[in-house]
């Protein structure tokens, strides 16, 4: 394996910016005007940002950079391996919770969490169904992992459609000369196809899952369950939207999906039905309370990097973890205010449960006194402090550009790419910036 293979094949990364490299200077030319016609598609189709209103009255439009990309066909088999790896390696984090005291003290999910995770009847058979990495590093020596997504990741049904988009422009005879595959998230009813599936493998019987509940929050998610509804519909099934709160115990819903992280976790305590149905499994939805409330939480980085928790795992995985995992430690428990003020400039501190990148902050980017007073503090204590990675730059006229790499992630099997650039460091498009398609490369097992 070569640490310096680039993850972006650099002859088929196409970027229609001013002072973008040019390579070649053809390809970026057709990439500028296919551009506007997928630009054209987005506009025509009302595709919005995941965050917009149900409607997509009031929203953004979906930001779509002028940029393709392909997995570099040298680096991708080891990529997919490191990914896969570590999905597996965040499920036995999830399938050893209940059963093991260190892992909960470290963990310190909150009670109100907790109680309902420690109620799931198989622990074992715990899978994380669906999940999306967000990857920063040019390079195989250099790529890691810097969050999972494991509740309910967003997006991804959009990039899939500009994905398609592109395929449909002036660009796809481009597309097709590279030999790039069809990715499953560009199919217009994967997600709903997934989902119905889901039901029927665990034995949802056919008539339940003709109904299918869409729990989400009132005010956010709203445009991304719509798109769920449209595809729901379209294999002639009937979306029911509602909060978990919602839920009666006389409801017949047997499938669902979840789309509701509770920040404020006190909301948990008027999910009573809605827990208890799901932990009974008498409502199916992927990513289980038991699977969703600690996946998601930023510590299992920790709890991968942190030597202390080296025992659950094989020495083939611990080997994969080490070339992929970033330094992360537990403030407090694993590294100790002093080495965080001493080491500013290497770390990012981030909460357990934020989001939306509310609650990262970067030590090279802060005051010093600033940050000794932020890590100091009595509730940071228990947070995320990772390794700053340094973040792929695109100089273009008029500034730079930081990019990642996402991988979504379902049923264990990688379903396509993408990738968030800003001009910021957090790279989220909830925070500015937008999405660049990329797609895999010729083989790769889509």
């Amino acid at each position: 394996m070569d640490d310096d293979l680039p993850l972006l094949d650099p002859e088929r990364d196409l970027l229609g910016m001013p002072g973008a490299p040019e390579h070649p200077p053809a390809g970026v030319e057709r990439v500028r005007r296919a551009h506007q016609e997928v630009r054209a598609r987005i506009r025509a189709d009302r595709l919005m940002d995941a965050g917009a209103p149900p409607d997509g009255t009031g929203g953004e439009l979906f930001r779509a950079m002028p940029g393709v990309a392909m997995v570099h066909p040298p680096a991708e088999p080891e990529l997919r391996r490191r990914v896969t790896n570590a999905v597996r390696c965040l499920e036995r984090l999830v399938q050893r919770f209940p059963y093991d005291a260190e892992l909960q003290d470290f963990l310190d999910v909150p009670q109100e969490f907790r109680r309902w995770i420690l109620r799931e009847p198989e622990p074992e058979r715990l899978r994380v169904d669906f999940c999306r990495l967000d990857l920063l590093g040019g390079t195989l020596g250099t790529v890691r992992v810097l969050e999972f997504n494991a509740s309910s990741p967003g997006g991804m049904i959009s990039v899939g459609t500009v994905n398609r988009y592109w395929r449909q422009s002036s660009l796809g005879g481009l597309l097709t000369e590279w030999g790039v595959p069809d990715a499953p998230f560009e199919r217009p009813e994967w997600f709903a196809d997934w989902l119905i599936g889901y039901g029927r493998d665990h034995g949802v019987a056919e008539e339940d899952r003709r109904s299918v509940g869409l729990f989400h929050h009132r005010s956010t998610s709203g445009y991304e369950m719509g798109q769920v509804s449209e595809q729901l519909r379209r294999r002639g099934c009937t979306p029911v939207g509602l909060e978990p709160a919602d839920l009666g115990s006389d409801s017949a819903l047997r499938l669902g999906y979840l789309k509701y992280f509770p920040l404020n976790v006190r909301k948990v305590e008027s999910w009573e039905t809605f827990c208890a149905r799901l932990t009974k499994k008498r409502l199916l939805v992927p990513n289980a309370l038991a699977e969703r409330w600690v996946a998601e939480n930023k510590l299992c980085l920790a709890a991968l990097s942190d030597p202390r928790f080296r025992r659950l795992f094989t020495p083939r995985q611990l080997a994969a973890l080490d070339a992929f995992v970033p330094f992360s430690r537990k403030l407090g428990d694993g590294v100790s205010t002093a080495e965080a003020v001493a080491e500013r400039a290497r770390f990012v501190l981030k909460a357990p449960y934020g989001c939306r990148g509310e609650s990262v902050t970067v030590g090279a980017e802060t005051p010093p006194e600033a940050w000794q007073q932020l890590v100091g503090s009595a509730d940071r204590r228990g947070w995320l402090v990772q390794e700053r990675i340094g973040t792929p730059v695109v100089e273009v006229t008029g500034g730079r550009y930081f990019r990642d790499l996402v991988v979504p992630v379902l049923d264990g099997r990688i379903i396509g790419y993408g990738s968030r650039m800003s001009q910021g460091h957090l790279l989220n498009v909830a925070r500015g910036g937008g999405s660049a398609t990329v797609f895999a490369p010729p083989g790769a097992d889509g």
